[in-house]
């Protein structure tokens, strides 16, 4: 990795307090604009090996985390871009240079630009799960695309934009194009204007949308195509389960600061109350509990990366990233609530950090796999099993 992890967490310091400034002043195009100068957005430009795959991971989980713990919804948006240019970084491609070649130069061309990409599967809302709103047709030497996307984060922000569509007569495919000032693309109204607003989820929709043949990343039926979603995936659960798990870190924070601040009639802190001390304790464990899974997760990405994607370590990181977003949420939305039970009222008084986690942390069980998909899968594979006892999880 070209980027030294210690300047980069340095970097993540000083944005971390942009951010708490810009939240204050109602005024995220300034912090993006500070974000886009730094490293931060741009690490996955420098992956060089699978050793720095790892490296990339436990930097983005950091990331993520601490703008987390100040607004999920912010963190939310900067995921995407992350988990996006991480995957396309790390993904093993020894047998496939054209690919291997286009990806290099996506990369590189995102961090000379500093520019960030945004990315949507074309799901719609509809009467039927996991409808694609969108489709592409061959025409000529590209393609025309319509249809509508409900689900786009960091809508305004973004340059580029990568989608997922089926291809008429040929499967799904996976195009990148430029976003902003693009004619064939018209970005709607928020889907969240309460909540969850600064992660800026807009609807999408595609007018006419003409590409030439270069802007197809990947498309077809083939293990190739279901790798790259598959690899995706893994990335994209592990790191939202990161940043809520951001939240429940600040939700921790701000509980610690009201007990030690607060004093009871007697004039003791509230934090020497032994009750308290041990009710922060259980948050604490099931905090760092479902931290431990996360990192887990990491350490079975980052063995993909290094051994590719055809053997079992796919499986395994794939289970893990989904136990990880499962708990990782689950245990944010328990800890936020807990702390928000601890300060009290106050707790939800204008511009408090738990009211904005509070409103914020309930999105994380809802994407990108909701928790019935995920309890399902487990719950199948324990029932057939010969075994429970001979699994190894």
């Amino acid at each position: 990795m070209r980027v030294d992890p210690a300047e980069a967490r340095e970097e993540l310091a000083v944005a971390a307090a942009t951010l708490e400034r810009s939240l204050a002043g109602d005024d995220l195009p300034a912090f993006y604009a500070e974000l886009r100068g730094t490293h931060l957005p741009f690490l996955a430009a420098g992956i060089e090996s699978a050793a720095d795959a790892r490296e990339l991971f436990r930097l983005c989980y950091e990331i993520l985390h601490r703008f987390g713990g100040i607004s999920p919804a912010v963190a939310l948006a900067l995921e995407n871009h992350l988990y996006v240019s991480a995957a396309l970084a790390t993904l093993p491609l020894a047998d496939d240079p054209p690919l291997d070649a286009r990806r290099r130069a996506l990369l590189a061309q995102m961090e000379a630009g500093r520019l960030l990409i945004a990315n949507t599967n074309s799901r719609v809302h509809a009467d039927k799960l996991a409808t694609v709103g969108t489709r592409a047709r061959r025409e000529g030497d590209g393609y025309r695309i319509d249809g509508s996307a409900t689900f786009l984060s960091l809508a305004r922000e973004s340059d580029l934009l990568l989608f997922v569509t089926r291809i008429e007569e040929e499967g799904p495919g996976i195009f990148i194009t430029p976003l902003k000032g693009n004619p064939g693309l018209a970005i709607g109204d928020l889907l969240f204007p309460d909540a969850m607003r600064d992660s800026d989820t807009r609807q999408l929709t595609f007018h006419d949308l003409r590409l030439p043949a270069e802007s197809l990343l990947v498309a077809g039926q083939d293990d190739r195509v279901a790798g790259l979603f598959t690899f995706q995936l893994i990335w994209h659960q592990a790191l939202t389960a990161a940043l809520f798990l951001g939240a429940a870190a600040g939700a921790i924070e701000e509980a610690r600061r009201f007990l030690c601040a607060v004093r009871t009639k007697d004039d003791r802190p509230l934090s020497e109350l032994d009750g308290m001390v041990a009710q922060v304790g259980r948050l604490a464990i099931r905090y760092r509990g479902a931290c431990c899974v996360v990192r887990q997760a990491g350490e079975a990405l980052s063995a993909v990366a290094a051994g590719g994607l055809d053997g079992p370590a796919v499986g395994d990181a794939f289970d893990l990233a989904a136990a990880a977003k499962y708990l990782g949420t689950q245990c944010a939305e328990e800890v936020v609530a807990e702390a928000r039970r601890i300060v009290g009222a106050r707790a939800m008084a204008g511009g408090s950090r738990l009211a904005r986690l509070s409103q914020e942390v309930i999105f994380g069980p809802l994407a990108p796999e909701v928790g019935a998909f995920i309890e399902r899968r487990y719950g199948k594979r324990a029932l057939a099993a010969a075994s429970f006892l001979d699994e190894r999880w």
